[in-house]
């Protein structure tokens, strides 16, 4: 990803998330953390961010574009970035999800993630605060 993705992340943040990341959290997040862009022929289909420690990732940000969920695209990002990209050295995954957010649960569980703890009150919303599952992935390729 660079600065010149950011427009369009931003378009598939602002209808992704109940509470989106402001434009200037993105940029904050290019400069600070590993960002990466899924494209196909229509553009940016999808994003992630990622923060690396060591021998530890923490997925800070993923999302797909609506008209293209469905087919496949987030698990195909996440996995490039799991076996590919971030592969060499790290241990363990990490990533918090809503816990009303039914597919990307089934996603993380289908990529190996298991469930860890509930982080209380964790999103704010608009209906409120929301918990969140904390969940990992040990990858054993470090």
């Amino acid at each position: 990803m660079d600065a010149g993705d950011l427009d369009a992340v931003h378009a598939i943040e602002r209808v992704s998330h109940p509470t989106p990341w402001p434009m200037k959290g993105l940029q904050e997040s290019l400069q600070a953390h590993a960002a990466f862009v899924l494209e196909d022929a229509g553009g940016i289909a999808a994003f992630a961010f990622v923060q690396r420690i060591l021998d530890e990732v923490h997925l800070l940000d993923i999302a797909v574009d609506p008209a293209r969920r469905g087919q496949g695209l987030g698990r195909d990002l996440l996995r490039r970035l799991m076996d590919e990209e971030l592969a060499d050295g790290v241990n363990i995954w990490f990533l918090e999800v809503r816990v009303s957010n039914h597919p990307a649960i089934a996603l993380y569980q289908s990529l190996g993630y298991n469930e860890l703890s509930v982080r209380r009150n964790y999103y704010e919303g608009p209906d409120g605060r929301e918990d969140a599952l904390l969940m990992a992935c040990s990858t054993g390729m470090g």
